[in-house]
């Protein structure tokens, strides 16, 4: 009868008969039947994974790039700007016109008001026609202005005695074409019209004219500017030719 064969079930070494221990590793209650295989799985390595590439800018770096775009809305800003404004077509104002910023006349005097301390500055082709401590008149290339200080009215009340103050022989026809929003005189907003009327003059023939009349009140002094063109009014803003050089008086006003 054939003995079977034992063999270690720890490492599968042949168990002599009988033999309570492995022989080979010492292991105690060797098991019959064929030797297990004993299968060793190398050990997986560390998986490595990719990490995300980190970028280090420098401070320099980075003030650089900020100046780039700010430099960049700059000049699309700009860009902008000029072909919204500089490029378009623009109506000229006719009626309602406020203030404009124009360039500046040519200025070769100044009258200055004793009485009120005001002062006018006008262009040197103009001609002082009178004056005294409360005002000035002063001739124009086509027509007229006078500048005149007083006390104890409003602007409103100043324009509009101003108006019906007019002797009738001379200005007819008096008829209120608008009202000038923005009007002021120097840093001092007032109140003012345009007026269209037929003038009268030394040879009995009518004129046509439009004049402005621009009143403003500071610390109980109201200042009152007349003036008066020849009218135009197709091609002329409010019909008055020299409205350019009226409103660079108003604007270069000085109060006391």
């Amino acid at each position: 009868m054939a003995i079977a064969l034992r063999f270690c079930g720890h490492c599968g070494a042949q168990v002599a008969p009988g033999a309570p221990f492995c022989g080979r590793c010492g292991a105690p209650g060797a098991a019959q039947g064929p030797p297990q295989p004993v299968y060793r799985y190398p050990a997986a390595g560390p998986t490595t994974y990719p990490t995300a590439r980190q970028f280090k800018l420098s401070q320099a770096t980075i003030a650089g790039g900020l100046l780039g775009l700010l430099a960049l809305v700059t000049v699309v800003v700009s860009a902008f700007a000029v072909s919204h404004f500089a490029g378009g077509s623009h109506s000229a104002c006719t009626v309602n016109c406020a203030p404009k910023f124009v360039t500046p006349l040519p200025e070769a005097a100044a009258y200055r008001s004793s009485a009120f301390n005001f002062q006018v500055s006008y262009n040197s082709q103009w001609t002082v026609r009178a004056q005294d401590a409360n005002g000035v008149t002063l001739g124009t290339r086509i027509g007229s202005v006078e500048v005149v200080g007083t006390r104890g009215s409003t602007a409103a009340e100043a324009l509009q005695s101003t108006v019906s103050a007019l002797p009738t022989g001379t200005w007819q026809d008096v008829t209120l074409v608008s009202n000038l929003k923005g009007a002021h005189l120097g840093d001092q907003d007032g109140v003012g019209a345009v007026y269209s009327a037929n003038f009268i003059g030394a040879s009995s023939a009518a004129v046509n004219v439009r004049f402005a009349v621009i009143a403003a009140t500071r610390n109980g002094v109201t200042v009152i500017m007349f003036a008066v063109n020849p009218a135009d009014p197709k091609s002329s803003p409010s019909g008055m030719p020299e409205g350019a050089e009226f409103d660079y008086l108003t604007t270069e006003f000085a109060w006391s």
